[in-house]
């Protein structure tokens, strides 16, 4: 392991794996995290609650802010969705923190910012667009101002009216073609990793400003791209051994730095709000990635990219352990502190020893946290996994 000491564990939950629950404050305890990161904006999911002494799922069928609203985003053209449908009140993120709060556990508001059907859907024009016209309704697109604007307030909004110990940014960037919401119906076209990132590339009227401003034209740049994927029919190609990968890196860029530009006014917002939260952020060392997890590449371009020593990075480690040991490692690179993103959800052991054994891996890469997910899906047989591996770290 580095050094001597055990790596910090925060876990994962939504407010309502607290709220109706009597219990639930003692069986997170008894997980043995060290804090939780509790959902303050989130993306729509249908969720299960397998120790809710009421109900057994939740249909969050939109996304939502999980703090009151009040006016903050009135005459904007972005809004985020309600959650008092299926959580019964607009501040589900502040009464279950208040409940953990008295049993002395730390609460991070874990905020989603990009991954949006609620204000994709009704601004299809600020969405990532591929380069065949498709619209990814989904997927706020960065490159637009009033999505920088809008993630801005839904950050003052978590802080002010949620006041949360830490904050964890997911979906700082664009989502692209491989993360989304509905039921997904694409695996069997076999689209390669290759295709799949060109699938990624956004050219909405943003993005295609910013390429004409940088000399790329743009409706050449997206007849370079349509071409090469209706052409990839190899379904084993990927970034790495497609032969054009670097003809591409130019577009980008023009994604990182719309990302960077989207952290800056967040962190604008922290700084405005006058509190000083513990700040992480979903991240990775791969360049061409999208969705929940920033490219370091636009994470450097932020101002907080020049002082990296303020923020944990928590990088996607829920394949083999040696791929997330290459992760951890690749992001310690750059200086900044690692939390390993791990799973406990099938296809996952519910083995805690094997648990112990894979994150115990990563903390030895360099992860100076865990992050797992997730308390409130877990099973009572994998919540009781998670808590054994939890103390046989410690």
């Amino acid at each position: 392991m580095v050094g001597t000491q055990a790596p910090q564990v925060t876990g994962y939950l939504y407010p309502w794996d607290v709220l109706g629950g009597p219990a639930a404050v003692e069986w997170i305890k008894d997980s043995g995290v060290d804090r939780v990161a509790l959902a303050a904006a989130y993306h729509s999911v249908r969720a299960g609650t397998p120790r809710h002494p009421g109900r057994r799922v939740v249909d969050a069928h939109s996304a939502a802010l999980y703090v009151p609203a009040a006016d903050a985003f009135a005459g904007g053209p972005l809004v985020p969705g309600s959650a008092r449908n299926w959580t019964g009140t607009d501040n589900s993120f502040g009464e279950a923190a208040s409940a953990l709060r008295a049993a002395n556990i730390a609460v991070d508001a874990w905020t989603v910012l990009t991954h949006s059907s609620a204000a994709g859907g009704n601004n299809p024009g600020m969405c990532v667009r591929n380069a065949l016209g498709e619209v990814y309704s989904y997927a706020l697109c960065p490159s637009h101002p009033a999505v920088r604007a809008y993630a801005a307030r839904i950050v003052a909004q978590v802080l002010a009216q949620g006041q949360p110990d830490g904050l964890i940014l997911e979906a700082v960037g664009p989502l692209g073609f491989s993360h989304q919401n509905r039921h997904e119906k694409t695996e069997g076209a076999e689209y390669s990793p290759w295709v799949q990132a060109l699938l990624s590339l956004c050219f909405c009227g943003a993005c295609k400003a910013s390429y004409e401003l940088r000399g790329l034209p743009a409706s050449a740049q997206q007849d370079r791209v349509r071409a090469a994927i209706m052409e990839a029919e190899d379904p084993e190609l990927t970034v790495a051994t497609a032969a054009n990968a670097q003809d591409f890196l130019p577009l980008l860029e023009v994604r990182w730095d719309a990302s960077a530009a989207l952290l800056d006014q967040c962190l604008a917002a922290v700084e405005a709000s006058g509190s000083s939260p513990r700040i992480s952020l979903h991240a990775s060392p791969d360049p061409w990635n999208t969705g929940p997890f920033l490219p370091v590449e636009a994470l450097r371009r932020s101002r907080l990219g020049r002082t990296l020593g303020g923020v944990t990075a928590v990088v996607p480690c829920w394949g083999s352990p040696g791929d997330g040991a290459r992760t951890v490692q690749a992001i310690s690179a750059d200086g900044v502190r690692v939390g390993a993103y791990v799973l406990a959800l099938p296809p996952k052991t519910s083995d805690g020893g094997v648990l112990a054994g894979e994150w115990g891996a990563l903390h030895a890469a360099g992860a100076d946290e865990l992050h797992v997910y997730h308390l409130g899906l877990a099973s009572t047989r994998r919540l009781t996994a998670i808590s054994e591996a939890v103390a046989r770290l410690r």
